[in-house]
């Protein structure tokens, strides 16, 4: 007797067991995010910054670039970026840029340039 599986319901468990940066961004995997047709630039900061790991001062500083503080004092992460800073954050945060609506979009130009 030969097991089928049920590929798309073994993903999605997969994905909810694991754990990740933000995984809770992706409430199911099989459905097509917002961002999925985004010219490659806009994808990968947004990549970037779903992840935590992106061309910020605590990283560069850990790969001993430069300083790990940020232009308004405060140690500069991608969180920090989006969520906290005077100078660059997104109203709504990391959950309302994952939408890549209008406003995310500029504002992703923006600070992407």
């Amino acid at each position: 007797m030969v097991k089928t599986t049920d590929v798309t319901s073994r993903w999605s468990e997969d994905w909810q067991s694991a754990t990740m940066v933000n995984s809770t961004l992706v409430v199911d995997p099989t459905i097509q995010l917002p961002s999925f047709g985004l010219q490659w630039r806009q994808w990968s900061l947004l990549n970037r910054f779903w992840t935590g790991q992106g061309h910020c001062n605590a990283c560069h500083k850990k790969w001993g670039f430069t300083d790990e503080l940020c232009d308004c004092g405060e140690i500069q992460t991608m969180s920090h970026i989006i969520n906290s800073c005077p100078l660059t954050k997104f109203d709504g945060g990391l959950l309302c840029l994952h939408e890549a609506d209008e406003a995310a979009l500029d504002w992703l130009t923006t600070y992407g340039s």
